[in-house]
């Protein structure tokens, strides 16, 4: 009867809001690892939820109140649900582990709520609202500054010295101190790569936080061993590995660190990996046996993201995304803790999830998730001066194009 709780629809939601807290919870203990099952299970969950409340959405002599309620958390667990799918398949993995997303059992589920959301007519509920002319404006000017930030090539610089020409004593003293910055047997440029031209690499190890990589050898790697020994009791190489893992614990767990809250700011993965051992979130990394494989990537990878790492920061705060706002905000409070930065906060959003709010309001920005696409605008941004290029951008945003109107 209309005017009575909806049991149904109460219990799904209080079994979304157990599993949010959860996977949050882990998300922070263990700086930011994902339990693919849960999310995938709390993803399906939320478009449940949608496909519940669709399916008596147009019922005869609606309550308008009620029908408003419904209508904005169909909206809202809908995209909640595909933003988190879409941050799995964003995620910085290796190759080799790309593939775990789409066998597991969960992305089937997911699939068939989504499948049964589109066919109830839930995809009215994507569609954007138009943004004011003032916002369209900013958004444009970010863009287009981005843009000419970094589309020119800097991977044709020239280096001041090579290393192997100094003297015996200088030449380990800058190998000792500076093996990053200035390598030995370095080649003349370009150093980029370019389309085309990318690699499938591998590795026997990979670096990972500190709580992540006990996480692993206590969760993953050590019940494997002890089942490998259960089924070839004596085995003196299995007992080895094991006693190897009890030693790597006990060595972790007897660390401490202090965490690093306003880390320099270089290019990404460089500063964490190479000169401090430390995350972007301020926690110790650790070396630990994990063969993986991972691509190389290209020049225009490169600039794509670092045009969207640029776009997001100039616009965090600035009354464009509500989500991007509400995560600036949080990372400028005390409650962030080492996520966050009071003094730099736009450093410490999230921003593949800032992107993904952006590009939801303004969908013309897909063309910076591809690469022909990508190399299309910047040729286009190329070609004109800063005033007619930030027309045609505002242009391109305003109607949804993927492409840049011509230039001339």
């Amino acid at each position: 009867m209309e005017g009575q709780p909806d049991r149904i629809l109460e219990t799904l939601l209080q079994s979304a809001s157990i599993l949010e807290h959860r996977v949050a919870e882990e998300d922070f203990r263990y700086s930011g690892l994902k339990d693919l099952d849960a999310i995938l299970e709390l993803s399906a969950l939320k478009l449940r939820i949608a496909n519940h409340l669709l399916s008596s959405f147009n019922t005869a002599h609606p309550d308008a109140r009620r029908r408003a309620n419904s209508s904005r958390l169909i909206r809202e667990k809908s995209t909640e649900a595909i933003d988190m799918l879409e941050e799995l398949r964003s995620l910085n993995i290796s190759e080799d582990q790309r593939e775990l997303l789409t066998r597991a059992e969960g992305y089937k589920r997911v699939q068939e709520q989504f499948q049964a959301f589109i066919l109830r007519g839930g995809g009215v509920f994507f569609e954007t609202q138009i943004q004011d002319s003032k916002k369209l404006r900013l958004v444009s000017r970010a863009l287009n500054d981005s843009l000419r930030k970094y589309i020119g090539a800097d991977d044709r610089y020239v280096s001041a010295f090579k290393p192997e020409q100094l003297p015996g004593f200088l030449r380990s003293l800058v190998s000792f101190f500076l093996p990053v910055l200035a390598p030995e047997g370095q080649k003349d440029p370009p150093y980029g790569i370019e389309e085309g031209e990318e690699r499938l690499l591998s590795s026997e190890r990979m670096k990972m936080p500190l709580s992540q990589a006990i996480h692993y050898l206590e969760n993953e790697l050590l019940p494997r061993l002890q089942q490998e020994l259960e089924q070839n009791p004596g085995s003196r190489v299995i007992q080895k590995q094991i006693d190897a893992v009890w030693n790597k614990l006990t060595e972790y767990g007897s660390l401490t660190f202090r965490t690093r809250a306003t880390p320099i700011n270089l290019e990404h993965g460089f500063y964490t990996d190479w000169l401090t051992q430390y995350s972007a979130d301020g926690e110790l990394l650790v070396t630990v046996s994990i063969p993986v494989k991972y691509s190389s990537g290209t020049n225009l990878e490169r600039m794509r993201e670092m045009v969207q790492v640029e776009l997001v920061r100039s616009l965090a705060g600035k009354g464009i995304s509500p989500g991007l706002d509400e995560d600036y905000r949080y990372r400028k409070s005390l409650e962030s803790g080492r996520r966050g930065s009071s003094r730099l906060p736009s450093f410490k959003i999230d921003l593949k999830r800032g992107f993904r709010e952006i590009r939801t309001l303004y969908p013309a920005l897909r063309c910076l998730e591809n690469n022909q696409e990508f190399q299309k605008l910047i040729d286009r941004v190329r070609e004109g001066g800063r005033k007619a290029t930030q027309k045609a951008i505002e242009s391109m945003l305003r109607t949804d194009k993927k492409d840049l109107p011509r230039l001339d």
